[in-house]
């Protein structure tokens, strides 16, 4: 979590010198990310869904890697909900499908995540200062036991902070931020139980004149995680995305970069592209 906020206090401190000026921006849309909370493609900002609005995302993440030898696509569902008092909710699922050379193919649902983010300090208008938000997130071991599907035995849960600004600087907007969440899971399991940490920074910036257009950049880590499921290993990873958006509808594509730190597991890129629309 400190390399984060070290991430974010550098970003502002460089962008400082240009006369930056922050207000309540006109931002095209803010839609939600592959979490299905409002964000990035990987990390999730402080800001929140319109009090009674309705986002419905879908997603494909696939992943080839050479050692061991797999092919893994995952296709995400998630639909978002914005509640009064600048919250929201989101709930999540996954069908997963895993190719292991040589051709041995599995295949069922993940488990099934419900999250809640509360804004419980908004940014203000025209302050630097970021908005920060509590989120909360609960797994529920809904995953194919038998095709090897699932993250969690019996349940498990996230809870951490996410942080954030829009900033306009000279004729540009740009928005930089961070989130961390500790994660649980199997305590009551000797043998299960597993806790670790995970942590996003990210920068958004348009860049077509009507900003509908915007290129996202991520840095993404996950460290003391030592039960492996079909979440993976510890990892850290680079993601650059391009992003169009209208009102009501986004299109997100990106590629990821991923650095294995588990013995026996090589570095791998993923493709990520995602869908969402406000009803």
């Amino acid at each position: 979590m400190r390399y984060v906020l070290l991430l974010y206090i550098v970003i502002i401190a460089f962008l400082l010198p240009g006369a930056l000026r922050a207000e309540e921006l006109e931002i095209v849309n803010r839609p939600v990310n592959t979490s299905g909370m409002t964000g990035l493609l990987m990390t999730t900002s402080p800001f929140t869904l319109s009090p009674r609005s309705l986002e419905i995302g879908v997603m494909v993440l696939t992943e080839n890697s050479l050692t061991p030898r797999y092919t893994s696509t995952e296709y995400p569902m998630t639909v978002g909900v914005g509640l009064s008092h600048n919250s929201e909710i989101a709930l999540k699922s996954a069908f997963h499908y895993v190719n292991v050379d040589p051709d041995q193919i599995s295949r069922g649902m993940g488990d099934t995540e419900l999250s809640y983010k509360w804004n419980f300090r908004p940014q203000s208008e025209f302050s630097s200062i970021p908005g920060i938000a509590l989120i909360m997130t609960g797994v529920f071991p809904t995953g194919d036991r038998t095709a090897g599907m699932y993250s969690i035995s019996h349940w498990g849960g996230r809870m951490g902070i996410s942080l954030g600004s829009e900033i306009i600087w000279e004729d540009h907007i740009i928005g930089i931020f961070a989130d961390g969440q500790f994660a649980v899971q199997d305590l009551s399991d000797k043998e299960l139980r597993d806790s670790y940490l995970l942590t996003n920074a990210g920068i958004l910036f348009p860049i077509s004149k009507y900003r509908n257009l915007q290129v996202i950049i991520e840095y993404s880590r996950r460290k003391g995680k030592d039960v492996i499921t079909i979440d993976g290993v510890d990892f850290s990873a680079v993601t650059f995305g391009l992003r169009l958006v209208n009102e009501r509808f986004n299109f997100t594509f990106g590629t990821q970069f991923v650095h294995k730190y588990q013995e026996g597991y090589a570095d791998s890129n993923r493709i990520i592209g995602m869908m969402s629309i406000k009803l």
